[in-house]
């Protein structure tokens, strides 16, 4: 999803702000900024339950359907070779 796609998912949800959901799931509000522009974890755990959308449609370069994280820290996962 856009940046503004989440931002107004957020403003029609119960949280209305972003400081909102980053006290109801231990994270900062800088945090779920940062989120928009580059993999947080905790951030976007945090979008996912409050807004009750699945991690896979918030970020889908992000995370597969299956629930698995496809990049880290920014770069793609890269696939172990077979020994």
């Amino acid at each position: 999803m856009h940046e503004a796609d989440i931002l107004a998912a957020v403003r029609k949800s119960r949280f209305r702000f972003l400081p909102s959901i980053a006290e109801a799931y231990g994270v900062t509000d800088v945090a779920l900024r940062a989120a928009f522009k580059r993999p947080q974890l905790g951030a976007e755990r945090a979008f996912s339950k409050a807004l009750n959308i699945p991690l896979h449609v918030l970020w889908p370069d992000r995370w597969s359907a299956s629930g698995e994280r496809l990049v880290r820290r920014g770069r793609a996962r890269i696939k172990s070779r077979a020994a």
